[in-house]
């Protein structure tokens, strides 16, 4: 018998070494890490390879959803109040934290804007100051007033004068085309005088939103005509924001006919916002032959709700 040189059987030996080692090395792998996925129990629905993987070595986090504020049953005040007037009216309510209609009647009805469709104007208006398209410090015609001025007024004093002439200016068809293309506004023809309370609430919304309109100065401007509207012939604030308390900011349009006797027309535009609860609303009111005094009685039953 031949023996093997004893450095040959020292390598043997080395290799044998290594080989043990590597196959307990695999073992120790297979039993800390596949035998606990192997014991796992089998989810409840059918899931591919791929998920059940990631479930196995990652915990999903949930994603915090942002809370709402609590929803307010308008729609059973409106109901009420509905039935307690006479005339034709419409109304919306829309929840701006929520994002939704809150309450809603007869809203795609059609009528004589009156002086809202100042709202159209005034805020294209805004709109191409703070463009600089318009020059807010240019002459409005024979009124005596700036662009500037002239946007205020149109709203705090409802100026037609002011109104008329920008409007001229912009082109009536020119601005049912805007409206439409821009704002997103298809169911009134402003030409025409001819809105309902769905558009009016989407031009409100466009307000409070203000996204084409980013000087701070002319938002303040803005803001301010439609809140502080001193008496001057007539009183702009008797209807909705008259229904509310002083705790209650109303930033408000109105657009009316009166014939000596009675309203034919009584429109009520308004931004709600309720500093204490951080809520704000939009309320649309559009009314042949109703007094403004029922719409200050609707504004105090909004607030009790709130």
């Amino acid at each position: 018998m031949v023996l093997e040189p004893i450095s040959e059987r020292k390598a043997i030996v080395r290799e044998g070494r290594i080989v043990y080692f590597g196959l307990l090395l695999t073992l120790t792998v297979t039993f800390v890490l596949i035998i606990p996925l192997m014991m796992r129990p089998l989810p409840e629905k059918e899931q591919s390879v791929e998920e059940f993987a990631v479930e196995s070595m990652v915990e999903i986090e949930e994603v915090p959803i942002d809370n709402l504020p609590e929803e307010i049953d308008f729609q059973t005040i409106v109901d009420e109040w509905v039935n307690t007037v006479g005339g034709t009216k419409s109304i919306v309510i829309y929840d701006l934290e929520r994002d939704e209609v809150a309450a809603t009647y007869n809203a795609e009805q059609n009528y004589n804007t009156a002086s809202l469709y100042k709202l159209f104007v005034v805020y294209e208006g805004y709109r191409r100051v703070n463009s600089g398209e318009w020059d807010k410090d240019a002459s409005v015609g024979s009124t005596g007033y700036t662009v500037e001025k002239c946007l205020d007024l149109a709203i705090r004093e409802s100026n037609s004068p002011c109104a008329e002439t920008l409007w001229a200016w912009m082109g009536h068809g020119d601005l049912d085309d805007i409206i439409v293309n821009d704002y997103n506004i298809t169911d009134s023809a402003i030409s025409s005088l001819l809105s309902n309370a769905t558009d009016i609430t989407k031009m409100m919304k466009l307000y409070y939103e203000h996204p084409d309109i980013t000087d701070a100065v002319l938002v303040a401007a803005m803001k301010d005509s439609m809140l502080n509207q001193p008496i001057t012939t007539y009183n702009w604030r008797q209807g909705l924001p008259s229904g509310f308390s002083e705790a209650v900011n109303v930033y408000n349009k109105v657009g009316w006919l009166y014939n000596g006797r009675s309203w034919d027309i009584y429109h009520d535009a308004a931004i709600v916002e309720f500093p204490e609860q951080d809520r704000h609303f939009i309320v649309v009111v559009m009314t042949n032959n109703i007094s403004f005094t029922k719409i200050r009685d609707l504004a105090t039953r909004l607030e009790n709700a709130v």
